[in-house]
């Protein structure tokens, strides 16, 4: 039984007794008797670096840069242009810390006649979705069973779906919010996109959790130590890889935010770094669908001779370069034309796919769960 223990006395003072400070009661005596262990240190130590430099802020803040960058200057070189070249020793290269103290010096307007608490609010929910949603991946081993992650659960795949989700909510808030008619359009068409493409979504991700038997995207990437499953899954990655686009709003699957008919959909008056929010939400959003492709399909951090976390990132950083592509390649389509892809097209295929994975394992056998 633990009992309650006494913190250290006060200073003496001359001519005084000693003030001993008062004795703490369950459960905050044994809070304080394990802050005071090494495996607290351990654990601060690690929570640290996981939230301020990987997966945390740090290397969202450079992904996003670059991310921005590199989307540019490849853009560029598909237009046969030259894309950012001013700012930085190199390239343009910080052109992107320009933009950063260009927006940080930008007025946040707010619209007279919005919802004000609600409008200011969805830039910070956007943002801290993508954010959550980065802390359950897995990055690497760090030993038998361990996972170099925020948070580790069994049913991390379960809840970043559930998390994907909640994107339409915050885009209808956004769009309502902002009393506009051009963000109201916006927020219709993201409700009826997410949920058609949600679906496939779903059917693709079904797929990969009967081959591996697992909702662990750790348990996932193990189970791909011998074959990727894009090999048995191929028609589940085509599925995927379209229907996350279509998630995280990339061209040719962009209507949400199309900008010559309803300026920036639900986000059209946002300014300053609310602005930045959003923009960088969406960049963040392009990594997690990038690492979650990775890991669900192509073996996630194995690979040969190089440290896994090595591995993640090249497969991460060559999806990124695949997502972004299609806005200097592809036409957009207009919203009649993606529903019907999304319902009609891609559900079939993704049922498809299911029924393949369910005779490898259950019935041929070849692969065993």
């Amino acid at each position: 039984m633990n009992l309650p223990i006494s913190l250290p006395t006060l200073p003496n003072i001359p001519g005084l007794p000693p003030i001993p400070l008062p004795v703490l009661p369950p459960p905050f005596d044994v809070l304080i008797e394990f802050m005071q262990t090494s495996e607290f240190m351990e654990f601060a130590v690690e929570l640290s670096l996981k939230l301020l430099v990987f997966p945390g802020l740090a290397f969202i803040m450079l992904y996003a840069m670059l991310a921005v960058w590199g989307e540019r200057k490849l853009h560029a070189r598909i237009h046969l242009r030259i894309g950012p070249y001013h700012v930085g020793p190199i390239f343009g290269l910080f052109q992107l810390v320009a933009d950063g103290i260009k927006l940080l010096g930008k007025e946040i307007v707010t619209p007279e006649r919005s919802h004000k608490f609600f409008y200011h609010l969805a830039p910070v929910l956007i943002m801290s979705l993508s954010m959550i949603t980065l802390a359950f991946i897995p990055f690497f081993p760090v030993g038998p069973g361990e996972y170099w992650t925020i948070y580790y659960s069994e049913y991390s795949l379960l809840i970043i779906l559930a998390l994907f989700s909640l994107r339409p909510f915050i885009m209808i808030m956004a769009g309502w919010a902002s009393n506009n008619k051009y963000t109201m359009m916006g927020a219709m068409r993201a409700a009826f996109q997410l949920l058609a493409y949600e679906v496939p979504l779903m059917l693709s991700m079904a797929s990969v959790v009967i081959l591996a038997g697992s909702f662990d995207l750790a348990k996932i990437v193990e189970s791909q130590a011998n074959m990727w499953f894009i090999v048995p899954c191929f028609l589940g990655f085509i599925v995927f890889f379209i229907s996350t686009m279509a998630e995280i709003c990339r061209r040719p699957l962009d209507i949400i935010v199309a900008e010559q008919e309803i300026v920036f959909g639900p986000w059209t008056e946002y300014t300053g770094m609310e602005y930045g929010l959003i923009m960088m939400s969406e960049y963040v959003d392009v990594a997690i669908a990038s690492f979650l492709t990775s890991i669900l399909f192509l073996g996630g951090w194995h690979g040969p001779g190089l440290h896994p976390l090595v591995w993640l990132l090249i497969k991460m950083g060559i999806l990124s370069m695949f997502f972004m592509i299609g806005r200097s390649t592809w036409p957009r389509l207009r919203i009649d034309q993606l529903l019907d892809a999304g319902w009609r097209k891609l559900i079939p295929l993704a049922l498809v796919q299911v029924f393949i994975a369910i005779v490898l394992v259950y019935v041929l056998k070849v692969i065993v769960v």
